[in-house]
């Protein structure tokens, strides 16, 4: 695993952009059917504060398991904090602003362009993978922002792994049916199979001009390593991916 800053919000000392992700020792970053929203507020403010970030000025993506994207430019002006309704892909190029997604066994995506300045997040799941989120992601910044996608820098935050996430027949046959990287991800078990999704992830990164050692995956399955929520793993809660930019 690359190097990390703290147990409560972990970072990748190489990534060039200003990120986090809050672990269970932070605790739950969700809103819904929390018993105390002062408490997860304060929570979010520890966040903000160990990454570096104005939370008044963050914009948090409502997810839906898909890939629709929303892009905030710097031209548009300064946008204040909000959530991005029915939205699993964010980017930016607004100083200072920062990206938020909420994960509990889904993967982050955090990519930043060093040279425009601008940054993106992604939610993706089974569905959000198979929607292409990873290169919905890349797209955006190309469209955005000019981004060339081979300048791009990612990061593969905690998620499910491949050992651990195990889908049904439907699952299997929408992957073979509608990505050509599906056998590359998926190995049968009986009538099921385990599904890698950060493996469809970096392949769709690939596809999308994204230089493979410009990934970096954190390699933390959020099943196995309690410091993570987890459908899974019968922890409930939410962590947030945090990127913010330059």
């Amino acid at each position: 695993m690359p190097a990390v800053r703290d147990v409560a919000v972990l970072s990748v000392a190489t990534f060039p952009a200003r990120h986090g992700f809050s672990t269970t020792e932070l605790g739950s970053m969700g809103l819904t059917q929390a018993p105390d929203a002062a408490a997860v507020m304060e929570r979010r403010r520890q966040l903000a504060e160990a990454v570096g970030f104005d939370l008044n000025r963050a914009a948090f993506a409502e997810q839906v398991h898909g890939a629709a994207v929303h892009a905030f430019r710097r031209a548009e002006g300064v946008p204040g904090g909000q959530t991005v309704r029915r939205t699993d892909v964010l980017t930016s190029d607004v100083p200072g602003q920062a990206l938020l997604t909420f994960h509990a066994d889904c993967y982050p995506l955090l990519v930043v362009d060093p040279a425009r300045g601008a940054v993106g997040s992604a939610h993706a799941g089974w569905r959000g993978t198979l929607d292409r989120a990873g290169e919905a992601l890349v797209l955006a910044m190309r469209e955005a922002y000019g981004s060339r996608p081979e300048e791009l820098e990612v990061l593969v935050g905690p998620g499910i792994c491949g050992e651990c996430y195990e889908v049904g027949p439907e699952v299997v046959a929408a992957f073979r049916e509608r990505l050509p990287e599906a056998d590359r991800s998926l190995r049968p078990r009986g009538g099921r199979a385990a599904l890698d999704l950060a493996c469809a992830l970096k392949l769709q990164l690939e596809r999308a001009g994204v230089a493979p050692d410009h990934v970096t995956d954190l390699a933390a399955c959020t099943r196995e390593d309690a410091r993570w929520f987890s459908h899974r793993g019968g922890r409930s809660g939410r962590f947030l991916a945090a990127i913010v930019v330059p």
